[in-house]
């Protein structure tokens, strides 16, 4: 298991606790509530790969405009414009095409995106949104699975993020959980009288990994992980 070839995530402890990163091909499950960060978790994977690992990247946002997510970046010295231009980085903005009657026409888009880009690294945020267009879970689970057979095709180390209801054990639909190889749950939690953050593997097929939380921060440059496990 130690000498899967692994995708550094650019969050230096979490690369620690993983051995190295993510395995690489594997599809990652992000999943938190709102203000969590698990957009800045997905884009620092991103950003990461394409000025420190020479591997490109996808980012398809299903929850805010390119313009949006290039502009918030920039409040972490992080220039996705830049990499754009460079053509290191790809931003699909799939913020007007969720209805269900377009979902082969945006995974064609993503196909095509990443094969012509040659991208190593691929988000998907979030799942949450894709699914929102969908009727009953037969329709869900139809659409992840076909999702799930797509990123196998492809050679990427993907995230796909999804947002946990406040106060819900349930990851998501209850659905995406099954076709991942690895889940991070991001959480805010009450600890006296202040919320802190924190951050749990609950799955990584192919690596030892402790079920211990870890407590996180989000600063100026993104994730930043205590590396000694907290009792929260």
């Amino acid at each position: 298991m130690h000498n899967l070839e692994r995708v550094k995530t650019g969050i230096s402890t979490l690369d620690e606790i993983l051995l190295g990163g993510f395995p690489r091909g594997s599809i990652i499950l992000v999943a938190g509530g709102p203000g969590t960060g698990k957009t800045i978790f997905a884009a620092q994977f991103i950003h990461s790969g394409a000025t420190k690992y020479n591997e490109k990247g996808v980012y398809v946002s299903f929850e805010e405009s390119a313009g949006t997510f290039t502009n918030y970046m920039l409040t972490l010295g992080w220039d996705f414009g830049k990499l754009k231009d460079l053509k290191q980085i790809e931003i699909l903005d799939l913020l007007s095409v969720k209805k269900k009657n377009s979902m082969e026409l945006i995974l064609d888009e993503i196909i095509e995106t990443v094969r012509s880009l040659n991208a190593k690294r691929l988000v998907i945020d979030s799942l949450t949104a894709v699914t929102i267009a969908f009727q009953n879970n037969a329709e869900i689970r139809t659409t992840i699975s076909l999702l799930q057979k797509i990123l196998r095709s492809l050679d990427c180390t993907t995230i796909l993020t999804t947002e946990t209801p406040w106060g819900s054990k349930i990851l998501g639909t209850g659905i995406e959980e099954f076709i991942a190889d690895g889940i991070i749950l991001l959480e805010t939690v009450s600890l006296g009288n202040e919320l802190k953050r924190r951050l749990t593997i609950l799955k990584m097929r192919g690596t030892p990994y402790s079920l211990k939380y870890y407590q996180y921060n989000i600063e100026e440059k993104g994730f930043k992980i205590n590396p000694y496990p907290e009792i929260m």
